[in-house]
C-alpha cells in the first residue's frame, strides 16, 4: 500500500479519486451513512473501543466517539492534517497491514473503503483478529465490482483497487480468518448540498455499488 498515492491529489481536486462522484473527499462530511454505519455496529456493541482503519479525514472515528473509545489510523499524512478539523477522537498515521496495537484491543474495528486497496489482504485480516477481542466485530464497507467493473469501462474506476471480490468470496476469505459474517447490506449513500439520500437492502444489496458486512470473530 504505497502511501504516496494517498496525498491531496488523491483526495481532492479535479484529479482526484472522488471528483466524479462527490467533488471531494471532505462533502462526505454532509452524508448521512457515518450514523447509519453506526446504528448497524450499535445493534452488535454498544461500548468499549473502537479502530477505524484507513480512517481519512476521522469523519466515522468522531461520530463513534459519542459510544466508543474511538481510534483511527491512515496512512496518509495529508488525512491526518485534515482529520483535526473534523475528529475529536484519537486518530495517528499507520498502515493497515502492520497495526501498532496490543492483542485483543478492540471489540469493535471498522475498515471503510480501503481493505479493497490493501494489497496483502491475507497479512492485514490476520492482524485485526489479533487486535479484536473475542466476541469482537469487524464492519466492513467494500465496493460491489458487479458495479464498479461498469464504471471503470466508463473511465471512472479507481487504479489503487487490489481486492474487488463478490461476496461470497469475501465471506469466504473473512471464515479463512476466524471471521463469522453476522449480516450483510447493499448500500447506496448520497447528498446534493443539504439533501441527503440514503438506501439500504438486504435483498438488493447486489445492485447497489457498496456491500455492508458485519463479521463476529
Amino acid at each position: 500500500m504505497d502511501e504516496n498515492h494517498y496525498g491531496e491529489a488523491y483526495f481532492e481536486g479535479r484529479g482526484s479519486n472522488y471528483w466524479w462522484t462527490v467533488g471531494s473527499y471532505e462533502n462526505f462530511r454532509h452524508f448521512p451513512h457515518w450514523e447509519e454505519m453506526l446504528n448497524l455496529i450499535l445493534e452488535f456493541k454498544r461500548n468499549g473501543s473502537l479502530l477505524d482503519i484507513g480512517c481519512a479525514y476521522g469523519l466515522l472515528v468522531n461520530v463513534a466517539s459519542r459510544y466508543f473509545e474511538s481510534y483511527g489510523i491512515d496512512i496518509s499524512q495529508f488525512a491526518i492534517e485534515k482529520s483535526k478539523r473534523y475528529c475529536k477522537g484519537n486518530i495517528s498515521r499507520a498502515s493497515a497491514v502492520y497495526l501498532p496495537f496490543k492483542n485483543e484491543s478492540f471489540e469493535v474495528v471498522t475498515i471503510v473503503d480501503t481493505l479493497e486497496h490493501v494489497p496483502d489482504l491475507n497479512w492485514c485480516l490476520k492482524d485485526i483478529v489479533r487486535i479484536l477481542k473475542r466476541n469482537g466485530i469487524l464492519f466492513l464497507q467494500l465496493p460491489n465490482p458487479l458495479v464498479w467493473h461498469l464504471f471503470g469501462r466508463l473511465g471512472m474506476g479507481d487504479e489503487t483497487h487490489a481486492n474487488d471480490f463478490r461476496l461470497k468470496q469475501w465471506a469466504s476469505i473473512l471464515m479463512k480468518h476466524g471471521l463469522r459474517v453476522e449480516k450483510c447490506l447493499g448500500m447506496v449513500s448520497y447528498s446534493f448540498r443539504k439533501t441527503p439520500l440514503f438506501v439500504k437492502s438486504e435483498k438488493a444489496k447486489s445492485l447497489f455499488p457498496e456491500l455492508w458486512i458485519i463479521a463476529k470473530k
